[in-house]
């Protein structure tokens, strides 16, 4: 009897590691999910070989080539949805000044922020990059600067004159979605924008600051899963921690909103 109890434990132990080592082998060979990217005739190779690279499925989404519906359509599948950089926003939307914003595109900008609207109904997992935080806090009814040198402050370089990347350090505020990914409350980002959010919109949360009070971070506690940041995590994750930490929480939390 004892030998028959042993034996059966051992098939079940045996039977426990097959299954697990089905589950490894289907993690590490086989896309199991489905992210979107959503940009404007932008280069989002770095975001596409980091997807790729974790077995995750991409459906890129280009608005200035697409139709809303086509979009839509590509996104309805979706576990998740990455609002990528861009171009500028047309600043008669969030009453700007169109004499210091650069290339913009008004009907993008609509369609933008309809696709947004779509995910958020669908209760996609959201996250925002560069113009796709700015996106964000526009469609809850926020404002941005239309340039930062002169709107706001030349204390910090955001962007380099010849339109270059530039590294600064940013504080994470402890408690937010974005300190617990992280785990640290002072980081070093890249940067590359020359628009940045002026005024917050009602619902969102700040995650993280620069040592000039620029807002470089957003998330909506009430959303199930929507975080902004304004720098490229996308360009930096190779050698960077916290990039890293930030895609891959992102992925980790995509599921076609079942949060």
């Amino acid at each position: 009897m004892f030998r028959k109890i042993i034996k059966f434990i051992k098939l079940v132990l045996f039977a426990l590691l097959l299954v697990l080592g089905l589950i490894l082998i289907y993690d590490r060979f086989f896309s199991y999910k489905n992210i979107a990217i959503v940009h404007n005739n932008q280069n989002v190779r770095n975001i596409e070989i980091f997807l790729t690279d974790n077995n995750v499925a991409i459906n890129n989404i280009d608005t200035s080539r697409m139709d809303t519906d086509m979009c839509k359509r590509k996104i309805e599948g979706a576990d998740g949805v990455i609002f990528a950089g861009g171009n500028d926003f047309d600043p008669d939307i969030y009453g700007g000044d169109r004499s210091l914003v650069e290339e913009y595109s008004r009907e993008d900008d609509e369609k933008s922020l309809e696709l947004l609207d779509y995910c958020i109904k669908e209760n996609k997992p959201i996250l925002g990059i560069c113009r796709g935080m700015q996106l964000i806090n526009i469609y809850y009814g926020g404002s941005l600067y239309d340039d930062l040198e002169k709107q706001f402050s030349k204390e910090i370089i955001h962007r380099g004159s010849d339109k270059t990347l530039t590294y600064h350090e940013i504080n994470i505020r402890g408690g937010t979605s974005l300190s617990k990914i992280v785990k640290s409350d002072r980081i070093e980002v890249n940067s590359y924008h020359h628009e940045g959010i002026k005024d917050l919109a009602e619902g969102l949360s700040v995650s993280a600051t620069s040592d000039d009070g620029l807002i470089e971070a957003i998330e909506n506690p009430y959303y199930s899963y929507m975080l902004g940041v304004q720098w490229h995590p996308e360009l930096s994750y190779e050698n960077d921690k916290y990039s890293k930490k930030i895609l891959k929480d992102f992925v980790k939390h995509s599921n076609a909103g079942k949060n």
